[in-house]
């Protein structure tokens, strides 16, 4: 079945909804528990810790029941319709919760909170990512349609920021009011979008609801026979597969440094306000939308192995060239380093934007029809638990360094390091990932260029 631009663009819609709910809870939630709330960074992140753990365990889990269902709607749509609805609702419930309760109402209710809404973030999420490989089961195909989705998956990125000017009083965040207000209206929003959004997809691509049903009775019955874990771990039978696995967990560490750290740097290190911080951030979402046709364009006649490789490079250039302005930049103007480390910025955001599609729809080439949610479930958990590796990793190296929350500025020497800890971080998994995508056999480029290879003989 041909699958058309519209289509694919219906498809990709459907990042952008709950993609907004989840990185407006990236953003504000750690301070919204912690300075409107009143719960300590403690709790808050022993929350968050559980959740994330929990949101890797049910990606396989619901992957599963989603390969496995039949019903009108069929095995996608049922849980995509499902998925945002809940999603939706439980947004509003987190930004809901009161200053006023005790401390051990507003943690026990939080943490239920978010671990349902985890649950139901991967009831929609993964049968989504699903569909996308339903829908399109050819090799450049796979590459286009997962380039619509990362458009959207980035535009959400820019949702935080805008909410935050438009609706929260920069002066008084942590104020009961704004706790009563803003944050219900940024809450209404992103629901509000989580809904419509997964609508448009859910309409959109309805033709395609039936798609990956026509496996056979022995199929099936094959299928049902073998045991969850005997499924789960049975992907990793290819070795080939695993490579990829974890070459594309590695990879997205590159981008788990720059979001992890990347307010940081630019907050205590370059010394940017608010406004500066959204002129940065708006390069990083241009780069990641305009470089997908161009991988897209590139992936079409290296492949698309060789393809991630290069955008490896790309970001790892855009990490030496910040290396260099970060040990300038007390001999540039603050005009210059911004436009400048904009500019780089958009540069390492076009090579990531690479990372976050073309690895996924390499997977799909590697994966059978019938288990394409189990398959895809098993690949956010690996990423999932990488990035939560990160992170802690990360937390460790703040504490190394000396720095200290809850304080304006960072002495020089922190300020410093902070930066060097982003550039190193992103150059280590950039090399690693670039070493372990070597390993992957491409079979599809391969196969091209023995042909080309005959041709010209």
């Amino acid at each position: 079945m041909k699958v058309s631009r519209t289509d694919k663009l219906l498809y990709g819609v459907g990042a952008f909804g709950y993609g907004s709910v989840n990185q407006t809870l990236n953003n504000f939630l750690m301070f919204f528990g912690t300075g409107v709330l009143g719960l300590s960074g403690t709790l808050m992140g022993l929350a968050i810790a559980i959740s994330t753990v929990w949101d890797a365990v049910t990606d396989p889990l619901v992957g599963a029941l989603s390969d496995n269902f039949r019903g009108r709607l069929g095995k996608r749509h049922t849980f995509m319709l499902v998925g945002c609805f809940a999603v939706a609702a439980l947004n509003l419930l987190i930004w809901n919760i009161q200053p006023a309760w005790n401390e051990t109402s507003k943690f026990l209710i939080l943490l239920v909170a978010l671990l349902l809404i985890e649950t139901f973030n991967t009831v929609y999420s993964t049968p989504y990512s699903a569909l996308g490989f339903d829908m399109c089961q050819t090799y450049h195909e796979r590459t286009s349609i997962q380039s619509y989705k990362t458009v959207f998956q980035s535009a959400a990125l820019l949702v935080p920021s805008v909410l935050m000017g438009i609706v929260l009083n920069p002066k008084a965040v942590a104020t009961l009011h704004t706790a009563n207000s803003g944050y219900r209206i940024i809450a209404a929003i992103t629901s509000s979008l989580c809904i419509v959004m997964a609508l448009i997809t859910i309409f959109g691509t309805f033709r395609y609801r039936l798609v990956g049903e026509n496996i056979t009775n022995n199929q099936v019955s094959t299928t049902n026979k073998l045991s969850f874990f005997g499924e789960f771990f049975a992907i990793l039978d290819d070795r080939n597969r695993v490579y990829l696995i974890i070459a594309y967990a590695v990879a997205l560490s590159c981008s788990a440094f720059l979001t992890t750290l990347g307010m940081h740097v630019f907050t205590y290190t370059f010394h940017f306000n608010s406004l500066q911080i959204f002129i940065v951030m708006g390069c990083l979402v241009a780069g990641l939308i305009s470089g997908q046709p161009l991988w897209c364009r590139v992936s079409n006649r290296l492949g698309k192995k060789r393809t991630v490789q290069l955008a490896l490079w790309v970001v790892l250039c855009g990490v030496t060239f910040f290396a260099l302005l970060l040990t300038l930049r007390i001999y540039l103007t603050v005009k210059l380093l911004l436009w400048l480390l904009a500019s780089d910025i958009f540069l390492i955001a076009v090579g990531v934007g690479c990372i976050y599609s073309l690895p996924i729809s390499m997977f799909a080439d590697n994966i059978k029809l019938e288990n394409t949610a189990m398959a895809t479930g098993f690949l956010t958990f690996c990423t999932k638990c990488t990035n939560a590796v990160v992170t802690f990793i990360v937390g460790l190296l703040l504490d190394l360094i000396g720095f200290q929350s809850g304080i304006a500025t960072q002495s020089w020497q922190v300020s410093t390091a902070l930066g060097w800890v982003l550039v190193g971080g992103v150059t280590v998994a950039g090399l690693v990932a670039w070493l372990l995508f070597g390993k992957y056999k491409d079979k599809a480029t391969d196969s091209v260029l023995l042909c080309r290879n005959e041709a010209v003989s």
